[in-house]
């Protein structure tokens, strides 16, 4: 089987919101990030990939974080039609608004038919729920 090219796992909780490694693959490159989430956050992602998989042709972007440089992260994945036979384009801009030699500042690009989309669907449900503390996806 093929490597992830989304993985994420929770590294420590509290009541509120988690830390979660992130990491996201495209063609040539690897990005690897610590941030804080709340299943909330999740939920709109959850919600988002179900609406273009059941929608083709519309398009959805989730964010966390900001671009401003208070904030501790900036993640963007915006998901579109692709083509017509149902294949989804992801781009992926990740900053995690630190200084060099510490920054991380990349944009790229990936490509996942929607049974993929599906499968990141339910584990992100079941990521949400507790079932599980560590999702790999978009094989």
């Amino acid at each position: 089987m093929s490597e992830p090219r989304f993985h994420m796992k929770k590294i420590w909780t509290d009541a509120d919101f988690f830390e979660v490694s992130l990491s996201i693959q495209g063609n040539d490159c690897l990005t690897k990030m610590n941030l804080y989430l709340d299943n909330h956050q999740l939920e709109i992602l959850c919600s988002g990939i179900e609406e273009i998989t059941n929608q083709l042709g519309q398009e959805f972007t989730w964010t966390s974080g900001s671009a401003v440089a208070t904030s501790t992260h900036y993640i963007a994945l915006r998901f579109y039609l692709h083509d017509v036979r149902g294949i989804i384009g992801i781009e992926v801009i990740l900053n995690n608004n630190e200084e060099p030699p510490y920054a991380i500042r990349s944009t790229f690009y990936l490509l996942a038919e929607i049974n993929q989309l599906d499968d990141l669907s339910r584990k992100l449900q079941s990521f949400i729920r507790g079932d599980i503390d560590e999702i790999h996806s978009l094989r």
